[in-house]
């Protein structure tokens, strides 16, 4: 009874921890939707404000221009000059005019043309001076912003300033015409994707944009808008297939609106297809795992007790028992790796070198493992920080980060070469220098790259130089690797300009490499091991010495020993 309620208690956790996980993804989904939708409304509005900014310079500039020439003495008094001079004086004059209102074209990338319109003696001067550029000027009696067939103009009329707030009739009129295609360039500055389109809408009737504007959702904006000139107005728009979110700008002095609309759809359907996908996932996976807790539970006492019997029979010596009973799938592999088992007890001695080689494969086996997991959860919550913005650095970091665990995980040698030690120490470094200001440099000769070498034996030299040396002084940032050859030894030098050791605190740590076991706690048992292991492989003249380098960090000297014929033996693997 007590055995049915702990599997009871299991499958309760199980239903509980998929309702849990359903919920979580729930909530996640909603929070990544709102937080993806948030961010492309923040960097809409960022850009409507942009363009808005540039559209005030480009109507401010439209404005001083045709205030500056409306209060122009040359231009105030040009009729009355052309009377009194002569028909080469008088030609002079109008050509100087206009030669300044050419001057500003040149160096304006937004107006496109600038005239004066005399209206008692309907003279006109412009840097566009056919019969149609003077028709938008007669009807001008005040100043301000109009649309005439499709083009935006400033006009500033003379007298400028009405006095006794009378309104006297206009002696000239100045427009400045802007170019539509350089402001319909805008707009592309106003979206960010291609789900998204912008346009101007003046007197809400009068549409310019470069993409053609769905009618249906051109009527519903224009029902939408209240001009709100200091702020950006945000609206949302819904049809049967699609959702949108439309943002505008009232721009007053030219009684316009600046309104982009983007697309929801694109970016939130991924999500959407993923979520049920994920749903009908967690539905099968808890199906299948309700059928087979029920199979388990059913069969597990019977084969858990035949494996109990066959254990106590090998506990009494026994070693020629084994399991032939029909067994279920579930337990196959089980029963199948018990006879196996026994078997291989009754084949306990084996030769030297099969044990030799299986404490190194151990050994090895056990250096893969203290591999320090927080170097992988720093790399990755590196690359989940800058995932959104720096598509490089995640590329980067994946790659190094993909080499570093390929070669741990297919490491199935006791000797690889110098060289792919070296570029495993440089998948670390690289790693590290994309989320720590770190600079390395490698030194390795070419004629030594391929001299065997026991695997991960650098590795651990190089993170300890980081970890206490460089993370423990400000402003340390430098590592060197440098490979040097003698007549008796293979030199590998690991620099760093880290906070460094004390003579003491190097004569302690000596000591500690002569002791036959490793040092308590964490500290020191890394190079402790490689220390270990390189006088077992190549004899008790290799080892690690350490020392203070010029920049005043620590310096391991990584000495392998190739004298005699244990020198032959590695050069000629």
């Amino acid at each position: 009874m007590l055995r049915k309620m702990y599997m009871k208690r299991f499958i309760y956790f199980f239903v509980f921890f998929l309702l849990l996980t359903l919920s979580l993804f729930f909530v996640m989904n909603r929070l990544s939707s709102k937080t993806l939708e948030d961010n492309l409304i923040g960097a809409s509005k960022n850009q409507l404000d942009y363009v808005k900014g540039i559209l005030d310079g480009i109507m401010y500039e439209a404005n001083m221009y045709g205030v500056q020439f409306a209060a122009d003495s040359d231009v105030r008094f040009y009729q009355s000059q052309v009377i009194e001079l002569s028909n080469y004086d008088s030609q002079m004059k109008k050509n100087e005019i206009v030669d300044r209102l050419r001057q500003i074209l040149l160096s304006s990338r937004s107006i496109e043309s600038i005239g004066i319109y005399w209206k008692s003696e309907e003279s006109f001067l412009s840097t566009n001076n056919t019969l149609e550029a003077r028709l938008p000027f007669k009807g001008v009696q005040e100043r301000g912003w109009r649309i005439v067939e499709g083009s935006l103009y400033y006009f500033a009329v003379y007298p400028y300033i009405q006095k006794n707030r009378q309104v006297e009739p206009a002696q000239y009129v100045v427009g400045v015409k802007l170019k539509t295609d350089y402001l319909k360039s805008l707009l592309k500055k106003a979206v960010n994707n291609d789900s998204s389109n912008a346009f101007f809408l003046f007197n809400q009737q009068q549409l310019w944009s470069e993409k053609e504007v769905d009618n249906d959702l051109l009527k519903a904006i224009t029902s939408m808008l209240t001009p709100q000139p200091e702020s950006t107005v945000k609206y949302d728009y819904h049809t049967k297939s699609d959702d949108y979110y439309v943002l505008s700008r009232y721009i007053e002095p030219i009684d316009a609106y600046l309104i982009t609309y983007t697309r929801t759809n694109d970016f939130l359907q991924p999500l959407d297809r993923n979520r049920k996908v994920f749903l009908v996932s967690i539905l099968a996976v808890l199906t299948l795992g309700l059928f087979v807790i029920f199979t388990f539970y059913r069969n597990y006492y019977r084969n858990i007790r035949l494996l109990e019997k066959k254990f106590s029979q090998v506990e009494q010596g026994n070693h020629n028992t084994r399991i032939t009973e029909n067994t279920d799938k579930e337990f196959y592999s089980l029963f199948r790796s018990f006879n196996h088992m026994v078997a291989e007890i009754q084949e306990l001695f084996v030769s030297l070198k099969t044990e030799t080689d299986l404490r190194r494969s151990a050994e090895l086996k056990q250096l893969q493992a203290q591999i320090n997991p927080h170097f992988l959860y720093n790399s990755l919550f590196y690359i989940m920080s800058v995932a959104q913005f720096s598509p490089d650095a995640v590329m980067r970091m994946s790659k190094h980060l993909a080499e570093y665990y390929r070669y741990l995980t297919k490491l199935d040698r006791h000797e690889v070469t110098l060289e792919s030690e070296l570029q495993f120490a440089e998948h670390f470094l690289v790693i590290m220098t994309l989320s720590k200001k770190i600079e390395y440099k490698i030194d390795l000769p070419a004629e030594l790259a391929s001299l065997p070498l026991t695997p991960l034996i650098i590795q651990p030299v190089v993170e300890n130089a980081i970890q206490h040396g460089i993370e423990g002084r400000q402003g340390a940032h430098q590592v060197t690797i440098d490979v040097k050859r003698t007549q008796t030894a293979i030199m590998i030098r690991i620099s760093d300009d880290g906070k460094g050791l004390s003579l003491e605190d190097i004569h302690r740590l000596e000591t500690q490499m002569e002791s036959d076991t490793p040092p308590e706690g964490i500290r020191g048992v890394g190079l402790w091991n490689v220390n270990r292991r390189l006088r077992n492989t190549y004899g008790e003249l290799s080892g690690l010495q350490f020392s203070t380098n010029d920049w005043g960090g620590l310096s391991v000297l990584m000495l392998i020993d190739i004298s005699a014929e244990k020198g032959e033996n590695v050069c000629d693997y």
